[in-house]
């Protein structure tokens, strides 16, 4: 059950092209809007060597 204040850990799964990132940027938009604190992530990624490993699955270069 979830309650007040309970945190929650949501994630996005999908193929290339399903809508993952519009979904992001509007659950983004909407927990913007209603004042609900929140942190994005996105993985690989968040550091320097995490970005140019995400960049060579991304691009294959």
């Amino acid at each position: 059950m979830i309650t007040k204040g309970t945190p929650l850990f949501i994630t996005f799964e999908g193929g290339e092209g399903a809508g993952k990132s519009t979904q992001i940027k509007r659950l983004s938009t909407y927990l913007n809007e209603s004042s609900i604190p929140y942190l994005l992530t996105r993985e690989p990624g968040g550091t320097a060597l995490a970005e140019k490993i995400r960049t060579l699955l991304v691009t294959g270069k």
